[in-house]
């Protein structure tokens, strides 16, 4: 009896077994579940900012449905980060496609062809969103770019005050506004403007270097030097902040500071190609090319895998007496 009983359990269990073994088979073959998984596995690659990889998972998952829109989406997505405009432009047309109603692709596929200067293009996609996305300050935004590219300043000056009506606490909007008024030679509005873009977001990097570089415009050196110098505390693993103000002392002719500053800029970015060849081309942009051959041999002594380094010395080292050939 014992015996029987323990037979039995021990089929049971291995029914459950078996059960869940197929179960388990029809899903990993269920091209639903597989795309799925391919979708998720990529969205935590490209939450972690890996990119290339988030690439391949959301490839994978088209090759198992290429009418998988938000697949697609994704990957124009990633496309972008990677600085692929081709594929994001491929993608983001057979979103749009597979998804009319996907909105955020139609504006993301307008800016695309905005910055690529393809106008006609651009319109469809934003005639769409005037239709269906009227109250979104990003439609608004979008059409002021497209506006200015077609030369038409106040009607792209309407568009951004509208973009600030619905959403008046982006910074970027009066950054936006602002260099639109700079075009207008509307001064003290874009400087209001650039300051109140600084004010809603004082770690802003871009914010910072945009009101530096309008004192910079207006010959109100001290101003820019004290916001070039707020963007280089806001980001300092980040040396482009400080090739702002050394090209502002170049431009004041304060060529000893400037040689200083790089000197010390260098010492701060041991392993930051930018920030190591500042002083280099610091040296060659002022003709003093002994010393750009010198400190870029040493550059190239220190880094010798690094291909720009390279280059620039043997530019250097070539270059005929009395060339201005530019380093890169």
């Amino acid at each position: 009896m014992g015996k029987g009983k323990g037979s039995r359990l021990q089929i049971a269990i291995a029914a459950v077994c078996l059960l869940g073994a197929l179960l388990t088979g029809c899903s990993s073959r269920d091209p639903n579940v597989r795309k799925q998984k391919y979708l998720e596995s990529g969205q935590r690659y490209f939450d972690k900012g890996q990119y290339r990889e988030a690439a391949i998972q959301f490839e994978n998952a088209i090759q198992v449905d290429t009418r998988f829109a938000e697949a697609h989406y994704k990957l124009a997505l990633t496309a972008l980060k990677l600085g692929d405009g081709r594929t994001a432009i491929q993608e983001l047309s057979t979103t749009v496609q597979l998804q009319p109603d996907n909105y955020a692709a139609h504006l993301d596929m307008a800016n695309l062809l905005i910055m690529a200067r393809e106008f006609s293009a651009a319109k469809v996609h934003l005639d769409l969103l005037e239709q269906k996305q009227p109250n979104n300050p990003d439609f608004y935004i979008a059409r002021s770019t497209y506006d200015a590219g077609m030369n038409d300043t106040s009607t792209a000056l309407a568009d951004m005050k509208e973009a600030l009506r619905l959403d008046p606490k982006r910074s970027g909007s009066y950054l936006n506004l602002a260099m639109l008024q700079m075009q207008g030679e509307k001064w003290d509005d874009a400087e209001a403007n650039f300051k109140k873009a600084a004010g809603l977001d004082p770690k802003s990097m871009n914010a910072l270097l945009s009101l530096g570089n309008f004192y910079r415009t207006r010959g109100r050196f001290p101003e820019a030097e004290q916001w070039y110098r707020q963007a280089i505390a806001s980001a300092a693993d980040d040396p482009n902040p400080r090739l702002s103000l050394a090209s502002l002392y170049m431009a004041e002719n304060k060529l000893d500071q400037a040689e200083e500053f790089l000197r010390q800029s260098k010492k701060d970015f041991p392993n930051n190609s930018v920030g190591y060849r500042m002083l280099g081309d610091f040296y060659f942009a002022n003709n003093q090319f002994d010393k750009a051959t010198a400190e870029y041999a040493a550059l190239y002594q220190a880094h010798p895998k690094d291909m720009v380094v390279k280059e620039n010395y043997i530019r250097l080292r070539i270059r005929p007496t009395g060339s201005a050939t530019r380093a890169s």
